[in-house]
């Protein structure tokens, strides 16, 4: 009897945090305590996104074919930190076809669900166009650029070189390390935008021009 209730409460506690829903392009997966207008709210929220950075791309003569993205918020960060082997300052991470987030509350209480959604799929457009071998310099600074972070680093006048960042943000070993790394990946881009425009920054990345 004893193995039997096991059994059973293990097959409970599995189906109730893997609900999934879907739109024309995403299919998110989240737990059970995630609400129907919170899944509905980013499922929204990527289409509209993701229409909107097709614009940006095609704008500069590029076509990118994408595919069908798995969306997966997380119930604890532990679980984040378990599926991912990401620490736990980190928000999300994008492999390929999926995209892995901390709990969808945490990142509405910290009011980053919207930057932290676009942010990755800006990753995933760099990767589709770049054949993921963009520079993480190019693609972290494109992604903040891109996902309206920059904000965050306006006051900070971080400079390395581009070797430096590359390096700091392959193995940050600080939450506080990383911000210094984004920021001077961020300040990067962003000079590199003003002085040749978004759209040739998009073709760098999809002639794999980096210096």
């Amino acid at each position: 009897m004893t193995k039997f209730f096991s059994l059973v409460f293990l097959l409970a506690v599995t189906t109730s945090v893997a609900l999934g829903q879907r739109s024309s392009h995403f299919r998110l997966v989240h737990p059970q305590t995630v609400e129907r207008r919170d899944a509905e709210y980013v499922l929204n929220l990527l289409e509209t996104n993701r229409t909107e950075l097709l614009h940006r791309v095609a704008s500069a003569g590029i076509e990118v074919n994408l595919p069908t993205l798995e969306v997966v918020f997380n119930e604890t960060t532990g679980d984040f930190v378990g599926r991912t082997g990401m620490p736990p300052w980190a928000a999300a991470v994008t492999k390929k076809n999926k995209i892995e987030l901390q709990p969808l509350k945490l990142l509405k209480q910290r009011r980053i669900l919207e930057t932290t959604l676009r942010h990755e799929l800006v990753h995933v457009f760099i990767d589709a166009i770049g054949g993921s071998q963009t520079p993480r310099w190019l693609t972290e600074g494109l992604a903040l650029f891109l996902a309206g972070e920059g904000r965050s680093f306006e006051s900070t006048r971080e400079t390395m070189s581009v070797a430096t960042v590359e390096q700091a943000l392959a193995a940050p070993k600080s939450a506080g390390e990383m911000k210094s790394a984004y920021a001077a990946a961020y300040n990067l881009v962003k000079e590199l935008i003003r002085v040749e425009g978004e759209k040739k920054v998009w073709k760098r990345v999809a002639d794999r021009s980096y210096s």
